[in-house]
C-alpha cells in the first residue's frame, strides 16, 4: 500500500504551513506537509514581508484585512510563536494619472471597513518628512501598515501544526501529482508515493510545473524581483513609514538597527522555470536603487549597501491569486499565483482553504479567485494597471 494520508499539502512556505496549521485545528484527519527543502526555503524566504491592505478588489482586500488582523493579534489568533509585526503605517503615493483611481479605491476600501484615508501633499510631508514630493499628487494612508517576519510566522505555524499531529516530510521532492480517472490519488515523491484523496498545491512559483503533471494548466508567469538592504548611519535621518511610490517605482520599509529594505522595479526578466532564477542580486541593481533613492528619498542616496536577495513574482494574467478547487481533476485544491501579495494574505487563506477542505463555509468568499475565471473572461480589475499594486 505504501504511505497514506487524508490530505497532502505541497509546500512548506507561508501558505503551506498556514494551511496545515488550520487543517489540524479543524480536525481534518491525517495531514502530511511535504517540501523538497525546509520551512520557508523557497519563495517565502525571499518575501518583502510588507503589511498593507490597499487592493483593487473586495475579495483580495478582505483577505488582506483578515490576514493583517491575525498578524497583528498573533498570540490570540494563533497562540504559538509570534509574527514579528512592527507598526509603521503604510503610504501609497500616486501620480496625477493615478490620483482619481487612488481616491476611488480609498472610498471603496473604507466601505469594506478598512481604516484608511486619502492624504494630501502637506499631510504626506508630515507623515514622512524625508520624501520629496515631485510628481506626487496624493497618497493613501493605512496607520496599521508596516512589516512582520516571514520566518517567525511560518515556523510558528509549522510548530503548531506538527504539535497537533501534522506529519512533516521535509527534504522530500514531489515529482508528480497522481491522477486516476479524473480524481487525485496522491503524490509521487523521490522517496516514494503518498496516497491521498485530497492534495493542496501551495508550492509557490513551482506550482504551475507540478500542476502540469496532473494535466492542470495554470496561467502563471515568473518575473524576477530583487530586494536590497541599505544601512543608514545613526547620525543620519531614518525612514519611519513603509511606502510604495508610483512615480519612482520605489518601495521601501524600515527594519531594525537602521537597516531599510528597498525595491525598485527594473526591466522585466522572465523565467520558464523557478529553478532558473538565481537568489543573488545582479551587480547593476545598486545603481537602479540609488537612482530611485536620489529621486524620492535623497537622504538615503549614499546609505551603506548591504546587498540583498532575488526571487520571482509568480503572477497571473490579472495579477491576482488563484484559490479554489482545480477544474477537471477532483480533489486538487490550488493556492497559487501570489504576485507579490502573498505575505499578508497567507493567514486568512489558511483559514479559507482549511474550511473548504473540511466542508465548512469560509468567512470570505474566494470564488472570484477560481482558476476558471480566465476562461470565463472574469479577470479581476486592476486600479493601477498590471503589477503588484493590483
Amino acid at each position: 500500500m505504501g504511505e497514506a494520508a487524508d490530505v497532502v499539502v505541497i509546500g512548506a512556505g507561508l501558505f503551506g504551513t498556514s494551511i496545515a496549521f488550520q487543517l489540524a485545528r479543524r480536525g481534518a484527519g491525517s495531514v502530511v506537509l511535504v517540501d523538497r527543502g525546509q520551512v520557508c526555503e523557497g519563495d517565502s524566504g525571499v518575501s518583502f514581508s510588507m503589511v498593507r491592505r490597499h487592493y483593487s478588489n473586495e475579495v483580495v482586500a478582505r483577505l488582506a484585512m483578515r490576514g493583517v488582523d491575525i498578524i497583528r493579534d498573533w498570540s490570540t489568533e494563533i497562540g504559538t510563536g509570534d509574527s514579528g509585526y512592527v507598526r509603521t503605517g503604510y503610504l501609497l503615493t500616486a501620480t496625477p494619472d493615478h490620483e482619481d483611481a487612488l481616491r476611488e479605491n480609498v472610498q471603496r476600501l473604507k466601505s469594506w471597513g478598512l481604516e484608511t484615508s486619502v492624504v494630501e501633499k502637506d499631510e504626506i510631508a508630515a507623515l514622512e518628512p524625508l520624501l520629496t514630493l515631485d510628481g506626487i499628487a496624493a497618497g493613501a494612508w493605512e496607520p496599521d501598515g508596516g512589516f512582520a517576519d516571514t520566518y517567525r510566522m511560518a515556523l510558528s505555524w509549522f510548530a503548531g501544526a506538527v504539535g497537533a499531529g501534522v506529519r512533516p516530510a521535509l527534504g522530500r521532492r514531489v515529482t508528480a501529482i497522481l491522477v486516476e480517472g479524473g480524481r487525485v490519488r496522491g503524490v509521487d515523491t523521490d522517496a516514494g508515493p503518498i496516497h491521498a484523496e485530497t492534495v493542496i498545491l501551495a508550492a509557490g512559483s513551482w506550482g504551475a510545473e507540478l500542476g502540469r503533471t496532473a494535466g492542470i494548466e495554470i496561467p502563471i508567469a515568473l518575473r524576477r524581483l530583487e530586494v536590497a538592504f541599505v544601512d543608514q548611519p545613526a547620525d543620519r535621518p531614518r525612514v519611519r513609514v513603509t511606502f510604495s511610490d508610483m512615480a519612482s517605482n520605489l518601495v521601501m520599509r524600515p527594519d531594525r538597527a537602521g537597516v531599510a529594505w528597498v525595491v525598485t522595479y527594473q526591466p522585466e526578466v522572465r523565467y520558464e522555470r523557478r529553478d532558473d532564477c538565481a537568489r543573488e542580486i545582479g551587480p547593476e541593481y545598486e545603481d537602479g536603487i540609488r537612482r530611485a533613492l536620489r529621486e524620492r528619498i535623497p537622504s538615503y542616496a549614499d546609505a551603506g549597501w548591504l546587498g540583498g536577495f532575488a526571487g520571482a513574482y509568480d503572477y497571473t494574467p490579472d495579477w491576482n491569486p488563484i484559490v479554489g478547487w482545480a477544474p477537471h481533476v477532483e480533489g486538487v485544491y490550488l493556492a497559487l499565483g501570489w504576485s507579490g501579495h502573498g505575505f499578508k494574505l497567507a493567514p486568512s487563506v489558511g483559514e479559507v482553504v482549511a474550511d473548504e477542505i473540511t466542508g465548512r463555509s469560509p468567512a470570505i468568499d474566494v470564488s472570484p479567485l477560481a482558476l476558471d475565471r480566465f476562461e470565463r473572461g472574469r479577470g479581476l480589475r486592476l486600479a493601477y494597471g498590471p503589477g503588484a499594486r493590483a
